[in-house]
């Protein structure tokens, strides 16, 4: 019996020692995103759906051309996710099914009226953060030769533009245009 209740108590006592209380480590805020979409019934696509692009990539508040090289490779990324999604970029002289529009704001969107009207997007990040900057990037397809947008959408994410390695800054574009153009249909 002595014996039983030794036992026990060690037992009792082992597994006291493995219940610990954890919060588990703070999220990375550069791992944090918040993206958007909406598209009118207007937007139909198919396996044979072309695109071109309306104009570059345009990087808002960047007057001296600073983030000109990071404005070709986040334009660079969000073409290559539309042709991994199965779509054909032409050029902008060739015929297409819609004209695609980028932007890019490094910042916030507040204060940026004309761009504010023609997406009327509004992503925001559930919590802030310390030491990052909030970017956002924001896409809009347009029946070729038209202004009507069919569909737009929005990704608001933390960024590091001076500290990160140009390798980790593509990675990051490349995973931002996989979440901005998320809704848009497959063709593989």
């Amino acid at each position: 019996m002595t014996f039983r209740l030794l036992f026990s108590l060690l037992m009792a006592w082992s597994l006291a020692a493995c219940v610990t209380e954890s919060s588990g480590p703070a999220p990375d805020p550069l791992s944090q995103s918040s993206a958007i979409a909406t598209s009118t019934p207007e937007f139909i696509t198919s396996p044979t759906t072309t695109l071109r692009w309306y104009s570059d990539l345009l990087w808002i508040d960047d007057p001296e051309g600073r983030y000109e090289r990071r404005a070709n490779m986040l334009q660079l990324a969000l073409q290559n996710e539309f042709e991994r999604k199965g779509y054909t970029f032409v050029d902008a002289n060739e015929q297409a099914n819609y004209d695609v529009l980028a932007v890019a704001i490094l910042g916030e969107l507040e204060g940026q009226e004309e761009v504010e009207q023609v997406f009327r997007m509004y992503p925001s990040l559930s919590s802030s953060s310390q030491g990052y900057s909030r970017g956002t990037v924001l896409v809009a397809l347009a029946p070729a030769g038209s202004k009507k947008i069919v569909w737009r959408g929005a990704l608001e994410m933390f960024t590091d533009p001076g500290l990160q390695p140009i390798k980790v800054r593509e990675q990051r574009m490349s995973w931002g245009a996989m979440q901005v153009l998320s809704s848009i249909p497959n063709y593989p």
